[in-house]
């Protein structure tokens, strides 16, 4: 059994993105603000759940979540931009944790035993901690560190409560900002603009993070 969950894993991912290449497709959504914005807005009162199921499955509709959050904004303002923006990110998050935990977990297990437990022995506490700075981060590469989380078997709990915790943040820093794209200029557009930055290189505050970003850039030069 442990042979096909491989097997089983790939045929779903691909099933998940042909399927939202058919959706694209159907609904006309092209890589474009303008095109998402008239898609969801085409909707009438079904609007915000179609919006949210764009948020969910933002991935295997190949669209980037920044574009998509940007847009929550756009068409229903900051404040329900952002609450339909966190509840996407939390359903995405959810869907991969457990489809990562119910059959690549096993898998793993069964092959790889005694390291991976090994590695949740080390990761330990700072497993959801991970999960909650990449997730409220803007440019935080959401979707392997979930999909991760899944496979590490992070106690479901601990992820639900740091994604719960931290989508909001990401949600709304993308929101603002596409709330005031249709007037840009203005003071909001340049608090929004400055909101979005300063969450984006916010982690360089950290000194440590700084010295290992300074000593890999030095690496790359000299090996270059």
């Amino acid at each position: 059994m442990r042979r096909l969950v491989p097997l089983a894993l790939v045929a779903l991912l691909v099933g998940l993105f042909a399927a939202g290449h058919l959706v694209r497709g159907q609904l006309g959504i092209e890589l474009s603000p303008e095109s998402i914005r008239s898609v969801v807005t085409g909707f009438g009162w079904k609007g915000p759940a179609i919006y949210l199921g764009l948020v969910a499955f933002r991935q295997f509709l190949l669209l980037p979540s920044a574009l998509v959050l940007s847009i929550g904004g756009i068409v229903f303002g900051a404040a329900m931009g952002t609450l339909l923006g966190s509840v996407g990110i939390g359903l995405s998050a959810a869907f991969k944790y457990t489809v990562a935990r119910r059959l690549g977990r096993e898998w793993l297990s069964g092959r790889f035993g005694a390291a991976v437990e090994a590695f949740e022995h080390r990761t330990g506490a700072a497993a959801p901690v991970l999960v909650g700075l990449v997730t409220a981060h803007p440019a935080g590469p959401m979707a392997p560190v979930h999909w991760a989380a899944g496979f590490a078997a992070v106690p479901a709990l601990s992820f639900a409560v740091a994604v719960a915790l931290a989508a909001p943040l990401r949600a709304f820093a993308y929101a603002f900002f596409g709330s005031t794209l249709l007037e840009p200029g203005s003071a909001r557009f340049w608090l929004a603009g400055g909101v979005l930055a300063a969450a984006v290189l916010a982690p360089l505050a950290h000194r440590g993070l700084r010295e290992r970003l300074w000593r890999g850039t030095g690496r790359s030069a000299g090996g270059a």
